[in-house]
């Protein structure tokens, strides 16, 4: 289909995601002036350009086309229809069968209009068609998970290991022969069919252990060969532009991996341990929509404090939390909120996970002088209007950060700590002066990730008394509580997906002149509750009695926090 092309609503596409405010009229033209140069499809253009997104583009050409457009990741997916078409037809087509419906077989196509393809699957299933919209990545990961449903994704791993076994035990250039090659695309594509964050080689005496983190929980999936290692190693490193003779020292590296159509990066990182180099593999970009501060799961109140701080001149806006609690991605959702045309926005980060476009990206190079502290220092002469710090590790970094906020600049950043308030304290911690932090700081967004229940065995419940008291409900406490109950979807864990939960802390005047006088933490904290701060607890306890959240998770979130 053109995108060009209109459909019954008399609309383009172009148009349509400029009117559901996807994306703006300067956008549009970016897009259209670059499809002329590149030809390419301006559906894929916008998506290139980081405008919109795959999902966003599929819908509105299901819009023009006055097809339905279906999520797949809530979508049930019938068996007797699965069985209907081929693993090879559906992924040579990119179709994926639902469901069969008075005579009809429903089909998911990123292509409806695909008139060869309907009619192949019509001659093969003795079925009428009847196609559906759905994005063409999520498509094709919808794909493999049905396809390699029930265990058979890790036999395809098991068969790739047992060829690369044979293969390696013959002399050569182990990290670049065929079988090996085909193992290393089998353990990463594994990684990307489950929805794992990362990727985890851990060699031990009897074999190397695989292992996927999947929504914040280690699953092990397979067991190596000991002598398949060394090869897997040396051709991941390869991949990332590593050092391979070099074994004795940590490296990081970087993979910009082909997949299903896309590319999709990966962090790379190696340790030496005394049974050989372990290996982490993590995938930055698994998700392809775009960033946006509507989609991270704020608060109406939260997103109107953080939005507003971003169209500020000048500040120090921190998004705080644990490893991996996702601080990068709600910084870069907010850099997508300032006017690039207008304000000059420059980065340094470590490493760069997001390529964003009209921004100055810079990574932090240690070993060739390149810290976050010099790197601060020289992007000040290039006359930024905006500042985006990865981490505020050291007082140094962090005074940089402070004073360029002081001089006129907006600078974001993230630092380390368990909840909004207690960002204060650890910024006094770094010897920083509390009149330059109350001058300076006007929002903080502290998050963490929690698990999500799973859409496909979510079952209401009435809770045991001992299960409300855990969280601190009383025995008579009502709500639409839900919890999953396991299945072939999320593992049998009850749980699929994480999303993000919030404190966001708005320092007004009140709460910058406690900050000046050096209040203690409790009295900046009740100040803030005033205002409208929800502390973790409190918006996990909403979320379990709304039927959004496990009892279980908020136990989780209770104890560890």
């Amino acid at each position: 289909m053109g995108d060009e092309q209109r459909g019954p609503t008399g609309k383009k596409v172009g148009e349509l995601l400029v009117d559901a405010g996807l994306i703006d009229e300067k956008q549009l033209a970016v897009a259209l002036a670059e499809q002329k140069k590149s030809g390419a499809r301006l559906g894929s253009v916008l998506t290139e350009l980081g405008f919109t997104s795959d999902s966003e583009v599929s819908r509105a050409l299901a819009k023009q086309s006055g097809l339905d457009h279906v999520d797949l990741d809530v979508s049930e997916i019938h068996a007797d229809a699965l069985a209907l078409i081929p693993a090879q037809i559906a992924r040579r087509y990119n179709v994926l069968p639902l469901r069969i419906t008075s005579g009809a077989l429903v089909v998911a196509m990123s292509n409806p209009t695909d008139i060869v393809a309907i009619d192949e699957l019509q001659r093969h299933t003795d079925h009428f068609v009847q196609a559906v919209c759905a994005g063409h990545r999520e498509l094709q990961r919808a794909i493999e998970r049905s396809y390699h449903a029930k265990g058979a994704t890790g036999s395809v791993v098991e068969v790739a290991a047992a060829r690369a076994l044979t293969e390696v035990q013959d002399e050569g250039d182990q990290e670049a022969r065929g079988a090996l090659i085909a193992l290393v695309r089998e353990l990463i594509g594994l990684a990307l069919r489950r929805d794992a964050t990362d990727l985890h080689l851990q060699p031990e005496a009897k074999g190397t252990r695989v292992r996927l983190r999947v929504d914040g929980d280690l699953e092990q999936d397979v067991r190596l060969d000991p002598r398949l290692h060394p090869p897997v190693v040396a051709r991941i490193k390869v991949m990332a532009s590593l050092d391979i003779s070099e074994t004795r020292v940590p490296q990081d590296g970087k993979i910009r991996f082909p997949y299903e159509g896309g590319i999709v990066d990966l962090r790379v990182s190696t340790f030496p341990s005394v049974t050989g180099e372990s290996v982490v593999v993590r995938i930055l970009d698994l998700d392809d929509g775009v960033l946006r501060l509507s989609s991270l799961g704020l608060d109406e109140r939260g997103e109107t404090i953080l939005a507003k701080a971003a169209q500020r001149p000048n500040g120090l806006i921190l998004a705080v939390g644990p490893t991996g609690s996702g601080k990068t991605t709600s910084l870069h959702a907010l850099l997508r909120t300032v006017d690039g045309e207008h304000r000059k926005i420059l980065t340094v980060e470590d490493p760069v996970e997001y390529e964003v476009p009209m921004v100055t990206q810079c990574q932090v190079n240690e070993k060739a002088g390149l810290t976050f502290a010099a790197s601060m220092r020289a992007i000040l002469r290039h006359d930024p209007d905006v500042i985006l710090v990865g981490e505020m590790r050291d007082r140094e970094t962090a005074s940089l950060a402070l004073r360029a906020a002081l001089t006129g600049h907006l600078v974001l950043s993230t630092l380390h700590t368990n909840d909004a308030v207690r960002t204060i304290s650890r910024l006094r911690d770094m010897e920083l002066d509390s009149y330059l932090i109350s001058s300076c700081l006007v929002a903080v967004a502290a998050q963490r990730l929690v698990r999500c229940i799973c859409s496909h065995c979510r079952e209401s419940y009435a809770p045991r008394p001992d299960e409300l008291a855990a969280v601190g409900l009383p025995e008579d406490a009502t709500g639409s509580f839900a919890r999953g109950r396991g299945c072939d979807r999320c593992n049998h864990s009850g749980s699929k997906g994480r999303e993000a939960l919030f404190e966001v802390l708005e320092v007004t005047p009140r709460i910058a002149q406690l900050i000046s006088r050096n209040a203690e933490l409790d009295v900046i904290e009740a100040a803030a509750r005033e205002d409208g701060l929800l502390t973790f607890r409190e918006r996990a306890l909403q979320r379990a009695i709304a039927g959004r959240m496990s009892l279980e998770e908020v136990a989780r979130i209770t104890t560890e926090y």
